[in-house]
């Protein structure tokens, strides 16, 4: 087979019988967990409960074939279910049938958005992500996914979210508490922890699955009070178009939110997994993936599909480590929807909340954190902000917070760069920062200035104070100013404007200006302008020690000037 029309299949290189094992009992892991989520966010949508399924089934066959990510597992997530939602009913869509081609339009519409950003190499902006922020951003879903086990674990309906207002909600209902509900909850995650270090091979997710649904079976959970899945609904979807034109100015705009959300919430979840696995994520490849993973939802009456990050993190736990993950755990799906679905009935929710709250506490990286701090106190901030912005205020928004904040940091830093006057350092040919070497000395009847940034729009007004502070530091004596611009690649109009102001400055104290270094854009500019020729091509230099050289011998012969 060609892998160049499935590139997803190039990440099932290098199994062994050991890891397709291993993969096949973690998609069993994922399918358990994403069996009772799909028929949620179905039934918070309005459409057919099992549309849910079929959406899961669909992408995540879709993504395998197509994704970047080895382990990145996709379906149905909060942010896009919501907005979908708000979405159906704007358009007064109230029977669950037309709500549910209405919401297939739109995953059709947005898989085909996806690919035509990938054609217009959009995921470049994925970029914006920095490590900070997706360390904060997967510790803040930990703590999230953690938080909303609780309901589950204790049989109490919170209605709270957020990091405190759980806890507060519950220790005032704390007579609704299910003793049954909590003591099978617990009995769960101590299992868990039990497989995992004492038997770190066996299949336990899975193991407690059959095990919870044989005991919910025998002694009748319901009838205890401890909740349960409930009714699965069967049966398995065929390929079906959905064009009808009624809305379909409404469905565009509403694809067009749901996909700037879901791709900001799919490229997030696989670079914040990525960067735990040590794998490389390519956004545009990514766009494919989930590009393909919509077409194929909703060709099979699904809705939009992202990156799952819950759904994820137990496949990870499960021990996965490629897209046979995701494969068996459509093909469980699918195998449950179309066969066994009853037996399905019995599964506790206590026990899939343990098996959530274990994925959850794999999640948070304290070391990760602490590697922040060692290298920067205002990364681990922004790590922090992420972190909590997640917990407190949902997914996007905490990320949109942490992203702006990182580029408000970055545009301060980009505008105050620091800069330092350079000198000869003792028996070396090459020129020093004067406050990092107390034993270097200036040049002479020379200052030599050092800008450690390209000059911009945003940050020629710190250039323009910092050259004018520079100048009228200089001694009396001084003759020559050099401006050493190797770290200049770039400049714009306001850039070439505070060249022609330093010049004209230095011109009115009778100061030669030079230029050494430069590169690309800069040195353009400088040509364009006519900078250059107001210089002097003489005085342009590659570095600043080709200019000390050039002034020590002006200084034995100083240059003919005409009149």
């Amino acid at each position: 087979m060609n892998l160049r029309f499935f590139p997803g299949l190039n990440n099932f290189r290098g199994m062994t019988r050991e890891s397709a094992r291993r993969d096949i009992m973690a998609g069993l892991s994922v399918a358990a967990v994403g069996l009772p989520v799909g028929l949620a966010y179905a039934a918070m949508m309005g459409v057919p409960p099992v549309a849910g399924l079929w959406a899961a089934i669909a992408g995540m066959l879709g993504y395998a074939l197509f994704g970047s990510s080895r382990t990145l597992i996709v379906g149905p997530d909060t942010a896009t279910c919501t907005l979908i939602a708000a979405t159906l009913t704007g358009m007064a869509l109230t029977s669950p049938e037309d709500r549910l081609v209405a919401a297939t339009g739109i995953a059709l519409t947005v898989g085909v958005g996806c690919l035509i950003a990938r054609v217009l190499r959009l995921g470049v902006l994925a970029n914006l992500l920095s490590r900070p922020v997706l360390i904060g951003y997967m510790a803040g879903v930990a703590i999230t996914l953690g938080l909303s086990q609780l309901s589950g674990l204790t049989g109490v309906g919170l209605r709270n979210s957020g990091l405190v207002h759980p806890f507060l909600e519950l220790s005032h209902r704390v007579q609704e508490i299910r003793i049954p509900t909590l003591c099978l909850g617990l009995a769960s995650c101590l299992l868990l922890v039990a497989f995992k270090r004492w038997r770190p091979t066996w299949p336990g997710p899975i193991l407690l699955v059959v095990g919870g649904c044989l005991l919910s079976w025998l002694f009748d959970f319901p009838g205890l009070g401890i909740a349960v899945v409930g009714e699965v609904p069967a049966g398995l979807p065929g390929i079906s178009l959905p064009v009808r034109l009624e809305g379909v100015d409404s469905i565009l705009l509403g694809a067009a939110g749901v996909l700037v959300v879901s791709f900001s919430s799919g490229i997030v979840t696989a670079r914040s997994f990525a960067a735990r696995t040590g794998e490389h994520v390519d956004p545009n490849r990514e766009l494919v993936g989930f590009g393909a993973a919509n077409v194929a939802a909703g060709l099979f009456q699904g809705f939009v599909v992202t990156g799952a990050d819950s759904r994820t993190a137990v496949g990870l736990v499960a021990g996965g480590s490629s897209p046979l993950v995701s494969v068996s755990a459509a093909l469980a799906l699918a195998i449950v929807v179309g066969l066994l679905s009853a037996p399905l009935f019995w599964l506790p929710q206590a026990v899939l909340s343990a098996i959530l709250l274990l994925a959850a506490a794999s999640l948070f990286d304290v070391t990760a954190f602490m590697r922040l701090a060692r290298i920067s106190r205002i990364e681990l901030a922004f790590g922090i902000l992420a972190a909590v912005g997640v917990v407190g205020f949902g997914v996007l928004q905490g990320v949109a917070v942490s992203v702006g904040a990182t580029l408000l940091y970055a545009m301060y830093v980009s505008g105050n760069p620091r800069d330092a006057l350079l000198g000869r350092l003792p028996g070396e040919s090459v020129l020093g920062k004067l406050h990092l070497n107390p034993d270097a000395h200036p040049v002479p009847g020379t200052v030599i200035w050092l800008f450690e940034s390209s000059i911009w729009f945003f940050n020629a007004d710190a250039f323009r104070r910092r050259a004018r502070d520079v100048i009228a530091q200089a001694a009396g004596d001084t003759q020559w100013f050099v401006l050493d611009a190797e770290a200049m690649t770039q400049a714009d109009a306001d850039a070439v404007e505070a060249l022609y102001e330093l010049k004209r400055e230095l011109d009115a104290r009778n100061i030669t200006l030079l230029v050494a270094g430069g590169h690309g854009q800069f040195r353009m500019a400088l040509e364009r302008s006519g900078l250059v020729k107001k210089i002097g091509r003489d005085k342009i230099f590659g570095t600043p020690e080709q200019a000390v050289e050039a002034i020590e011998r002006w200084r034995q012969a100083p240059p003919v000037t005409l009149a």
